[in-house]
């Protein structure tokens, strides 16, 4: 049975699985660069592109999506400064004051989230 196997169909196997490992690298890296919010496409030299033209050269891909990381990161910095201000001043935000908002930062929420968990498990439907 091997022997009726070409050399042609053996290399276009390799070349079908290298392919499908480059696919699997490229999504892979997608994914990360999703999850850890990273903007940019720059590919490792370990990875390459796996989509190509005709000619074999690489597709990259068009544009990456945007990353809020850095808005998020301001918008902490920002609320970590007003949370400061509050304190050295001794001022209250809508009625708030930087004693109730270290309370409830340093609060343990462990047991409301057990009952919470346990709450919703019962509410769901049995097989």
């Amino acid at each position: 049975m091997m022997g009726d196997v070409t050399m042609d169909q053996k290399l276009r196997l390799v070349q079908q699985v290298r392919s499908r490992y480059q696919e699997n690298q490229y999504d892979m890296s997608n994914r990360e660069r999703i999850l850890y919010g990273k903007n940019s496409m720059i590919p490792s030299e370990r990875y390459d592109y796996p989509y190509r033209d005709m000619y074999g050269d690489p597709i990259e891909p068009a544009g990456s999506p945007i990353s809020f990381f850095k808005l998020r990161f301001l918008a902490a910095v920002f609320l970590l400064a007003v949370v400061i201000f509050m304190d050295k001043s001794g001022t209250k935000l809508a009625g708030i004051t930087t004693e109730e908002i270290f309370r409830a930062i340093s609060a343990d929420y462990d047991e409301k989230i057990e009952e919470w968990v346990e709450a919703l498990s019962y509410n769901l439907p049995q097989r």
